[in-house]
């Protein structure tokens, strides 16, 4: 028989860099797994899956808990026996991340009281925070383990990202790492794919950011970048070709807009340290904008201020919101190009 923990006293909160050392010493009788990083979710529930495997869960039953779900089959699949394996994996999915009245009673029940070689798998996408605080979560947490997801915060991407590439076998230096950070802020699905191609082109070696642009470069959104730079030069008629042709090529709008949303944050704290400093290059240098993009930001700089560029921040959520509206994305597409215009100097100053 494999190892497993007894029951939990403490309220036991995992993170993505303590799991493999938990896992390790054995599994916890019940598990949630959540937050709104699909990627980290992913990888959390695989390894967990690796280790109950390890350990003799040959079995596993997925149960997809919509708002119609009967609770009682999570009830009767954790008591029920198998003439195949001695022990289970009873997985719950559950994507609302609400169980409801029922479901949080069951659960609650079933972390307080664990049914023997059964490991109970819960997963879901992003849980409200007040959720997490009491009632069936916190069950979860005293009776085995939970692991949350916040999404990623902009300053730690990069170590996450040198991590995995030295995992991969390869090195980034310094403007091979920003860069790579810049093109896949907010999607670390595309960056660890970024990280596999890297791995296959360059074993053990260190990468510049020359090679990662000619490595990795997806056409679509590096031209979203190049985009970007016509925008700040104030390139308004370049600017304004470079979005049909992207748009002409099939680049959704919320691709585009990812990057431009990177852009308009590091815009931003640029601006707001010229603005005291009147120094253009070392307000970049400062933002954390990286080498290669200080020449065009320091343009804007000139001509742009904060309160403009929050204005441009509101005008990508309304963007954002027509763009996954039904019938909106013609819409998104006119509003961004108005956008477009405005950013490159071509439209009268306003704050939308």
């Amino acid at each position: 028989m494999g190892l497993r923990l007894p029951a939990f006293s403490f309220a036991l909160r995992l993170n993505a860099h303590q799991l493999a050392a938990h896992l390790a010493k054995g599994l916890a009788p019940v598990y949630v797994v959540a937050g709104e990083e699909p990627l980290l979710v992913q990888e959390a529930l695989d390894a967990i899956r690796a280790a109950a495997r390890r350990q003799g869960y040959s079995e596993r039953e997925v149960l997809d808990a919509d708002k119609s779900f009967d609770w009682q089959r999570v009830v009767d699949a954790c008591a029920s026996l198998s003439l195949f394996a001695s022990r289970r994996i009873v997985e719950i999915r559950l994507p609302s991340g609400a169980p409801g009245v029922e479901g949080g009673k069951v659960l609650t029940q079933l972390a307080k009281a664990p049914p023997p070689d059964v490991l109970l798998l819960l997963t879901c996408e992003a849980i409200d925070w007040r959720s997490r605080q009491g009632g069936w979560y916190s069950a979860i947490e005293n009776g085995g383990a939970a692991l949350y997801f916040e999404p990623m915060p902009a300053g730690e991407l990069p170590n996450w990202l040198a991590a995995r590439a030295r995992a991969a076998g390869v090195e980034l230096d310094a403007e091979a790492l920003t860069l790579l950070a810049q093109r896949t802020e907010g999607n670390l699905l595309a960056a660890a794919q970024d990280v596999e191609k890297l791995k296959l082109l360059f074993p053990g070696q260190r990468i510049s950011a020359a090679e990662l642009e000619q490595a990795v470069a997806d056409s679509a959104r590096y031209e979203a970048f190049d985009f970007i730079a016509l925008m700040q030069m104030g390139d308004a008629a370049g600017a304004v070709r470079s979005l049909a042709r992207l748009r002409e090529e099939g680049v959704e709008v919320l691709e585009i807009l990812g990057a431009l949303l990177w852009s308009l944050r590091s815009w931003i704290r640029a601006q707001a340290i010229y603005a005291q400093t009147g120094d253009a290059g070392s307000a970049c240098q400062q933002a954390g904008v990286p080498r290669k993009n200080q020449p065009q930001l320091a343009r804007a700089l000139a001509r742009t201020r904060v309160p403009q560029l929050y204005g441009w921040l509101r005008r990508c959520a309304a963007i954002d919101s027509a763009a996954k509206s039904t019938g909106g994305k013609e819409q998104a597409w006119e509003e961004l190009l108005t956008l477009t215009l405005a950013a490159s100097g071509a439209a009268p100053r306003r704050t939308p």
